[in-house]
């Protein structure tokens, strides 16, 4: 078939089994991703990774599956097993449900550290960002932006509302920087229209009760272990920190055990 324009084909593998991942992977970005995992997995796999759609419009979490589960099912591949980092964990197992009512047996749902998005978390990926333009932004500039955001925070309880707020924030302080330092507008308003795409996505997932699917999940969880992986069926434990949980060769042998049906529980 010819190449998915709403995947990203991580490992082209030699068998005729789809492994799906789903995640909101963005350059520069200092959590591990499936890029990270995918040379670690057997090279037999073909690894695909979701991509988000090019629209300035909010989606529904029923238009991103579609939009995913439309080309899987077109390949005519059987899909091994759905995988999912974070809050693409509930994407995934709303996913992995749909591909299990098309096909004789059901894929395996693997996720890792599963999350539901909240505020908290956004605000906490919001800091995050902040940090990847520390050369940039002057010390006052962050600190200044931290608490616009802490502010918003409290005055805005809608979650795309309180997104959109951490986009104009982001515009108005790291804006300044970019006319200082008199860097390229186009690149700032790049990073400004991730963040507004990364928080649409966030709020699709918040549309989704994931319990019922990640009851059926095997939860590969890190130090810093998520409340969802307490609703799976089974549990592994890998000792390395959350950013670095897809780029653990641990990780990966505990993926290829799942895979095979040789898991602990």
């Amino acid at each position: 078939m010819t190449r998915p324009s709403s995947w990203k084909v991580l490992n082209a593998g030699q068998g005729g089994d789809l492994v799906l991942a789903v995640d909101f992977a963005t350059t520069g970005r200092s959590d591990s991703s499936f890029s990270d995992l995918a040379p670690l997995l057997d090279p037999r796999l073909t690894v695909w990774e979701t991509r988000q759609p090019d629209t300035g419009s909010a989606m529904s979490a029923r238009d991103y599956i579609a939009l995913w589960a439309r080309e899987a099912e077109d390949s005519g591949r059987t899909v091994r097993a759905v995988l999912g980092y974070c809050a693409g964990s509930v994407f995934a197992g709303e996913l992995a449900a749909g591909i299990a009512g098309r096909q004789a047996e059901p894929p395996r749902l693997v996720v890792f550290d599963p999350e539901v998005p909240t505020p908290d978390g956004l605000d906490r990926d919001f800091a995050a960002m902040m940090g990847q333009f520390a050369s940039v932004l002057s010390a006052d500039e962050v600190s200044a932006a931290r608490r616009a955001a802490a502010a918003a925070r409290t005055s805005t309880p809608d979650f795309a509302a309180f997104g959109d707020e951490l986009v104009r924030i982001f515009r108005e302080q790291a804006g300044a920087a970019f006319a200082r330092e008199e860097l390229d507008t186009d690149l700032l308003e790049e990073f400004a229209a991730v963040f507004r795409s990364f928080v649409s996505y966030l709020d699709a997932a918040r549309q989704i009760d994931p319990a019922a699917a990640w009851r059926t999940a095997t939860a590969v969880g890190s130090r810093q272990p998520s409340e969802g992986a307490l609703l799976a069926a089974r549990s592994v434990d890998i000792p390395v920190d959350h950013v670095d949980i897809l780029r653990s060769r641990l990780t990966a042998d505990a993926v290829g055990e799942i895979l095979t049906g040789a898991a602990a529980t």
